[in-house]
């Protein structure tokens, strides 16, 4: 299988960067897919997501880069 891969960047507040970040953390913890619906796109697919990073450009401003890759249930 050739699994898509998606580079994703958020610009959001610092308080919805620690929520999307505590979820990355969380998955990457515990190991577990999850649900995603690429844009432009209907369909939802399973992903992982193993790095990202968070940066403060601004005050209570924040830029989170994520690269979600597709997953394949066995």
């Amino acid at each position: 299988r050739n699994p898509k891969v998606w580079n994703l960047t958020w610009e959001v507040s610092e308080t919805d960067a620690d929520t999307i970040e505590d979820f990355l953390n969380a998955r990457a913890d515990d190991g577990e897919a999850f649900d995603w619906v690429p844009n432009d796109e209907t369909t939802s697919y399973k992903w992982r997501c193993f790095s990202w990073s968070k940066t403060i450009p601004y005050l209570d401003r924040a830029s989170i880069r994520a690269t979600f890759t597709q997953f394949f249930e066995p």
